[in-house]
């Protein structure tokens, strides 16, 4: 009798564990696909500016900030401060690869073709001369860049 009373116990104790668990599991998957549902994929991570900003753009002339600023970017190679080797120029060809931070800031990556260089930039937008057809002034600083 005695047995039959601790096997029991046993029995609804594991019962318990299993629906617990169960329940716990279940909540994990849950929580694992909304976060996999809100995140957003790498390759449209690329633009961490937020409305503010882009608009703030917009207001001082960049009627599509951030393919203007790529095209501004990919014309400034001489802000790398290392030379090309074996005939390759250094410059900021991989527009995909730019990514742009709040605040003004881009890490682009540079190459020539042989070496890859990880740049971070400041940007700063001022507005075009008088008239409507003047275009703003796009500004670069370089703040680091390492050769890999």
């Amino acid at each position: 009798m005695r047995g039959n009373r601790a096997l029991l116990a046993a029995l609804v104790l594991s019962l318990a564990a299993a629906v617990y668990f169960g329940i716990r599991w279940q909540s994990a998957e849950r929580r694992a696909a909304r976060v996999e549902r809100l995140s957003v994929r790498p390759p449209f991570q690329r633009v961490l500016l937020d409305d503010l900003e882009l608009a703030r753009l917009k207001k001082l002339g960049l009627s599509d900030p951030v393919p203007a600023l790529q095209a501004d970017l990919s014309r400034q190679g001489e802000l790398l401060p290392f030379k090309g080797v074996l005939g390759g120029r250094m410059a900021f060809y991989d527009k995909d690869g730019m990514v742009f931070l709040p605040g003004g800031y881009v890490y682009a990556p540079g190459d020539d073709g042989h070496y890859l260089v990880h740049a971070v930039l400041r940007y700063d937008v001022e507005p075009g001369g008088k008239g409507t057809a003047a275009a703003p002034t796009i500004r670069w600083t370089l703040v680091d860049a390492r050769k890999d």
